[in-house]
This record gives C-alpha cells, structure tokens and sequence, in this order.
C-alpha cells in the first residue's frame, strides 16, 4: 500500500522543516541544475539570512500560501505561492507559485502535484484566473513537472555580466 500523503497549511513550528527544504531547492538543488559558471549570475551575499527572512515574509504575507506535505507524518515537500493583482492586465488576478520541492526520493510519486493542485484551489478560491510558475532553465525534472500539469512556457530570461 503506498504511503497516505496529507498536504496541510505550514505553521510556525514548521520553520526548521521549511528552512530545510528552502535551502535544499535554493541551494543544494540549484547547485544541480544550474551551471557552475552562471551561478555568479544569480548569487547573493548572506543566503542563510536571505532565505530566512524570505520564509518569514511568505508565512507573514495574508495573499501567501505556505503548504507543506507529509508522508505517513513526515514531511516531504512544500511549495509556497501568493495571490498577486496586476489590474492592467486581460487576466489581472493571479496566482504566483514561489517555491515548489518534493525531497529527491519522494519526487516521482505524486507529492509534488498534491502540492500543486492543493496551491491551485487556493488560487481558484481567492479569484485567480490563471497561475504562474517560474524555473532555472537547466532544471529538466521541473520543466517536465510543469509540462505535465498543463504549464506552457511563455517568457525566457538572460543575462550576462558586463
């Protein structure tokens, strides 16, 4: 029988857990999909801090969703969004997914749509009318996940030191 996964609202005692996977996909996993010679390009001073303050400003955030997945009561994901208004647009209600990590052995088993799917009620409830998702263009296993759950991609982003 596979595991029950339960998807639930993250709470303050969350926060070691949180920061765990926060630093796991901003650091660990980046380092894996990321090219070594562009990481300059994306590199911050202080990364513990800026993560940190980055999780209290997500779980503080009234427009934002920090949900967390359990498997049999351990965690093994999470993903963060916020609701976001842009009234010049056709489409001005919108649901940004932040952060979206399943740990590398649970990926694969349906954690990380539970995740998505559980983020997109809450978009849907709040208004949104159409959800948006960004990822590091080397992150192949992300961009199949997006590609999957009906994702298209629609902007690239470059850069280059000068």
């Amino acid at each position: 029988m596979p595991p029950a996964i339960h998807v639930r609202d993250a709470r303050d005692e969350d926060h070691d857990t949180l920061f765990r996977f926060h630093k796991g996909l901003y650091e660990a996993h980046r380092d894996q999909v990321v090219a070594q010679e562009d990481l300059p390009l994306i590199a911050y001073r202080d990364y513990d801090r800026i993560l940190v303050d980055d999780l209290r400003a997500l779980m503080c955030d009234r427009n934002a969703h920090v949900l967390l997945a359990e498997s049999n009561g351990r965690p093994v994901g999470y993903i963060t969004g916020r609701v976001t208004t842009e009234s010049r647009r056709v489409l001005p209600r919108r649901g940004v997914i932040e952060d979206w990590y399943v740990e590398e052995g649970e990926r694969c088993t349906g954690v990380g749509k539970l995740l998505l799917e559980e983020l997109e009620r809450r978009f849907v409830d709040a208004g949104c009318q159409v959800v948006e998702s960004a990822t590091w263009s080397g992150n192949e296993g992300a961009r199949h996940a997006h590609d999957a759950m009906g994702f298209r991609e629609i902007r690239v982003i470059y850069r280059k030191l000068v």
